[in-house]
């Protein structure tokens, strides 16, 4: 199992299906639903889903790229699309003299369906993935898959959810990259004015990490959240004296009964910092 492990990660690509550019879960929530963005996370959550619910996404990333989300769930069917723009980039030939520029482009769209066995959620989402870098371009397709249970309803919401196991159909030259699967387990305790959280996540391209937060409602219409990402601690480089704060994410969230504003800054130090904002509306 390990030898076929290593070799799934010796060829693995389409990284940027790795990056979260939502703000509502602050980056966790694979055990959440209800908030427009399970097809997202986690499909099973999908199931759950059966008024509209509408959202959109931005995250200005490291480097000066971003990401965009959109997404729609109803009736146990959520769809979800993610744009990646890496920004322009100097060509430069073998002496490195600059001949021109080119630009990076991702986009993966994701169709999930939520269903229920017994009082089990389970759901599938499909996807597919276009990536382009100047003249050239690759094409993906790959699936994820759910399941999602509550216990002791509705205080203890308990998930699981395979990501990204996929491949190229098409690539960019020759070697058909694999999809970066993620295997996440996660739990969800909720109160009347709040939540905490944990999820247990292994990366293809990292070890066993976790992630841990919670929620709380400082008034009916504010919500403060936040959560710390062990995966991120390599980010720290020791040139700032509060880099130990690298996995952090920290947001607020304003809203009403039908729509909800949400901010999130996660600290890089020296990489920079991560600026996500969404809107959902339904419920």
């Amino acid at each position: 199992m390990l030898i076929i492990l290593f070799l799934l990660a010796a060829n693995i690509g389409f990284e940027h299906l790795c990056v979260d550019p939502i703000a509502h879960r602050v980056g966790m929530g694979y055990a959440q639903f209800g908030d427009g963005y399970c097809v997202s996370y986690n499909p099973a959550g999908v199931a759950y889903t059966l008024n509209p619910n509408y959202s959109a996404c931005y995250l200005n990333y490291i480097a000066d790229t971003h990401f965009g989300y959109l997404g729609y769930e109803h009736n146990q069917i959520g769809v979800g699309v993610r744009y990646f723009y890496g920004g322009q980039l100097k060509k430069t030939d073998e002496f490195g003299a600059e001949f021109g520029s080119f630009g990076v482009h991702f986009i993966d769209i994701s169709v999930g369906k939520g269903f229920f066995y017994e009082d089990i959620g389970l759901g599938i989402s499909i996807k597919g993935v276009y990536a382009n870098i100047d003249t050239l371009f690759a094409i993906g397709a790959g699936i994820d898959i759910g399941v999602l249970y509550i216990w002791l309803e509705p205080e203890i919401q308990i998930g699981l959810a395979i990501k990204n196991v996929g491949t190229a159909l098409k690539p960019f030259i020759e070697s058909k990259e694999l999809f970066p699967y993620e295997i996440n387990v996660g739990g969800v305790k909720q109160f009347s004015n709040g939540w905490v959280g944990l999820d247990i996540v292994k990366p293809a391209l990292m070890d066993l990490g976790a992630r841990i937060g919670g929620g709380y409602s400082l008034v009916s219409n504010l919500d403060l959240k936040a959560s710390y990402n062990t995966l991120l601690s390599s980010i720290r480089t020791g040139s700032n004296g509060l880099d130990f704060l690298a996995g952090l994410t920290i947001g607020v969230a304003l809203k009403t009964n039908t729509v909800c504003i949400d901010y999130s800054y996660s600290p890089y130090f020296d990489l920079g910092g991560c600026h996500r904002i969404s809107v959902s509306l339904g419920g």
